[in-house]
């Protein structure tokens, strides 16, 4: 779960995995910070969201490591097909980045790492009813913008 929001906000396998790193580490040091420990799930969470929010903010070392691996792919066989689907998830991330942050992470967090309203809205310290609006507002925003 730690990894999936770490994975959700970087986008990137090797960052996440080292956030996770990172929040498994600080949750330790901290660990008798935490009063409740029925709540420690999502404590360590928002403990990697904020890591990972972070580092996404000051350093771009995903987006290199993905235009380093985008230049090095082989050409696929059907090439036609395969630029197609490439054109359009370029596009689908594209639009979902041009999102504001509330509403891109969490769409991320739930369609794409498939988290439910309950686990998004303890993540996040927002009521479900947010959880579902937002969802609701960049799914809108993303279909009105895919359809230009």
């Amino acid at each position: 779960m730690v990894y999936q929001v770490a994975f959700g906000v970087l986008g990137n396998e090797a960052d996440a995995q080292d956030v996770t790193q990172e929040a498994f580490i600080r949750a330790h040091a901290r660990r008798n910070q935490l009063r409740d420990s029925e709540r420690f799930r999502a404590w360590v969470c928002t403990i990697v969201r904020r890591l990972a929010l972070n580092a996404l903010r000051s350093g771009s070392r995903a987006r290199k490591r993905e235009e380093l691996v985008a230049r090095d792919e082989p050409a696929p066989a059907d090439a036609e097909t395969t630029v197609a689907e490439r054109d359009f998830l370029e596009r689908v991330r594209r639009e979902s980045e041009a999102l504001p942050e509330k509403l891109r992470e969490t769409l991320r967090l739930c369609a794409v790492e498939g988290l439910d309203h309950k686990q998004v809205a303890d993540l996040l310290g927002i009521p479900q009813g947010t959880v579902r609006s937002r969802l609701h507002l960049a799914r809108k925003a993303l279909l009105r913008s895919l359809s230009s």
